[in-house]
């Protein structure tokens, strides 16, 4: 059976180590042996170590750790004497030196995996990366696929990229239910609807956007409704202000980080979405795998899971007028549930986790 590496040197906790880590336990769990590169330090490295999978320490701190060579040549070693086939690689420091490690060190497959629809640049080491090192190049949407060849496309083969988007475990969605009162527990009456968005609070999700829909919407004479805002980030306390400086927060609900995101889902009336791009918004397919409807911004591959009429509407990325329009449409809209069993019907077909696996296996192992 292969030997694969998954290094992803990322301390925090996002999409990509989570997409890391699930990948990594599935592989094993289906007899692949894996060991998870990473920090120590990192939610990744303690997460898979709990989980009984073999762990490294790698020492990719910066996109610099490639120029040091006692790290670099200690780490070629270690893939030789610990004899990996596969290396997947996500950050772009993880690509530097993953990448030259794996193809000094005769690694069979070295793997990028990219998560996130913003243009490579097409820097004099790009070509030596892409090109030379990594074997394979995984793309989590058509959308990512195209801003990844947008600067590269001269000399970087469109067959060399596999899509392979994002799965939902389909299993977890249908153990989930009603855990909570979430209506009772933030104060909102049954009459009024309830929307959910749901994502870190950094300047991607597109935050100033939300509130301005909001402003709008209650500007046009609609009142009897809340926005639960879920989750943290970097900008919480430059969001709650302008909440605050605006006069917004009878209507705007901030939740904090949550664990229970299905079970706010579940009572939701639909997900709004303001993102200024995505790699391949999880948020979105994880409304519709409960079967919710989503009033999003037509961003990035959004178009991909999600059909514009039939399992929710498509707003104008940074055009608060226009997504006020489609909340609007939305309140008023009797399709509601349509929508979501539609919705949900996609997501079951086409986006389940096994079904994720099973095509990465099919292509790399």
């Amino acid at each position: 059976m292969k030997k694969i590496l998954f290094l992803n040197s990322c301390v925090e906790w996002g999409g990509g180590e989570k997409w890391t880590f699930e990948t990594a336990y599935a592989l094993y769990q289906r007899g692949y042996d894996v060991v998870v590169g990473s920090t120590p330090k990192s939610e990744l490295y303690q997460k898979s170590q709990k989980a009984g999978l073999k762990v490294k320490a790698v020492p990719v701190k910066n996109s610099l750790s490639v120029l040091n060579p006692y790290k670099l040549f200690s780490f070629i070693n270690y893939l030789k004497k610990a004899a990996i086939d596969t290396i997947f690689l996500n950050l772009s420091q993880d690509l530097k030196f993953g990448g030259i490690a794996g193809k000094l060190a005769d690694v069979d497959k070295v793997i990028y995996r990219r998560g996130s629809a913003i243009p490579i640049k097409d820097r004099f080491y790009t070509q030596f990366l892409l090109g030379d090192c990594v074997t394979d190049i995984i793309a989590n949407s058509k959308s990512t696929q195209e801003t990844i060849l947008e600067n590269t496309s001269q000399w970087l083969s469109e067959e060399k990229i596999e899509i392979i988007y994002n799965g939902i475990k389909l299993d977890q969605v249908k153990e989930s239910g009603i855990k909570t009162d979430i209506r009772k527990e933030f104060g909102i009456s049954q009459d009024e609807i309830l929307i959910a968005n749901v994502g870190r609070l950094s300047k991607q999700k597109g935050h100033e956007y939300l509130i301005a829909t909001v402003k709008r919407l209650i500007d046009k004479g609609l009142d009897n409704f809340k926005v639960l805002v879920v989750g943290k980030g970097e900008l919480e306390s430059e969001i709650k202000k302008e909440v605050e400086d605006l006069g917004l927060n009878d209507y705007i609900i901030f939740t904090g980080f949550r664990t229970d995101i299905y079970n706010i889902m579940r009572q939701m009336d639909f997900l709004l979405h303001t993102a200024l791009w995505e790699g391949f918004g999880f948020v979105i397919a994880e409304a519709m795998a409960v079967g919710k409807p989503v009033v999003s911004t037509d961003v990035s591959n959004i178009s991909e899971i999600m059909v514009d009429g039939e399992t929710g509407y498509l707003a104008e990325s940074k055009n608060p007028d226009d997504i006020a329009d489609k909340v609007i449409k939305m309140i008023d809209t009797s399709q509601r549930q349509e929508m979501g069993r539609l919705g949900k019907e996609i997501i079951e077909n086409n986006f389940g986790f096994k079904k994720m696996i099973d095509r990465l296996e099919a292509v790399y192992l």
